[in-house]
């Protein structure tokens, strides 16, 4: 605990792979703990880089840790009840977002005791080592996969909704037409006809309409989930890697990160 003393811990899912990542603020060390996808969306990202993250421990120099919420639309819990800023213990149950994600306190502060005890960086601790920085990206293929079926979703349903919308418009159309002819062969006054089809025209229009076309609404949201998780793996870059398919992003970048230039591997 030495080595923390004066030091921030900082503490948030990991962008792009969903593990639990733990940061030392400022010193540029990283680790990721747990299985790729196991964070929950409700705990907001690490990005050590920009100071952000879910929660940070502050050790002060007697080695007392406090535990802060760092935005206020992020929830933590400490022994099952919700928190600003708490002082905590490695045997305190610490819970993070609304979906109540427990983590290993004492897992979290070990390992961070640990980045500062080796040289190891944020590259070898995701898996590769300190000289090559090779970090696994498969994950992003699916992530892709999810954004290119979310916009052919999002795609079909403007195609629907501008079908559906183009009816009442059709049917008076049809109407303006077919109801002399028709008034002709049954002997009544136009008016008789036209004024049901145009009240049907009118019901449909309004029935159309009062349904809301949440596309683009649905298409940013898209957006902005691919730009979060779409990124270089490299906890220390976390860079978004633009709107290439993922095939095209292994060959546009011959498999290395256009920003920190770390190797990209398939495992």
């Amino acid at each position: 605990m030495n080595n923390l003393k004066g030091k921030t811990i900082l503490i948030g899912k990991e962008p792009g792979s969903g593990r639990l990542l733990v940061a030392i603020d400022g010193a540029g060390k990283t680790a990721a703990i747990g299985a790729p996808g196991c964070v929950p969306a409700s705990v907001s990202r690490c990005k050590p880089t920009e100071r952000k993250a879910h929660a940070k421990i502050t050790v002060d120099n007697l080695g007392n840790m406090v535990l802060t919420n760092m935005k206020p639309e992020n929830v933590t819990y400490v022994n099952g009840s919700e928190i600003v800023s708490k002082k905590v213990t490695g045997s305190n149950s610490v819970e993070l977002g609304k979906d109540h994600f427990n983590i290993n306190l004492a897992l979290v502060i070990d390992t961070a005791r640990k980045l500062l005890t080796t040289a190891v960086s944020g590259g070898s601790a995701a898996g590769g080592s300190a000289a090559t920085k090779q970090f696994n990206i498969r994950h992003l293929k699916q992530v892709w996969n999810n954004y290119e079926t979310e916009m052919d979703r999002i795609a079909i349903r403007q195609q629907e909704i501008g079908k559906k919308r183009m009816l009442p418009i059709m049917v008076g159309s049809f109407s303006g037409v077919a109801s002399p002819i028709l008034a002709s062969f049954v002997a009544v006054n136009t008016l008789y006809i036209t004024i049901p089809v145009a009240a049907i025209s009118f019901g449909l229009y309004l029935v159309n309409y009062r349904k809301k076309d949440t596309s683009y609404e649905d298409r940013k949201a898209a957006t902005e989930k691919l730009t979060d998780d779409y990124v270089c793996p490299n906890p220390e870059c976390n860079k978004f890697l633009g709107n290439l398919s993922y095939n095209l992003l292994k060959k546009q970048y011959s498999m290395h990160c256009p920003y920190c230039k770390c190797q990209f591997i398939e495992k």
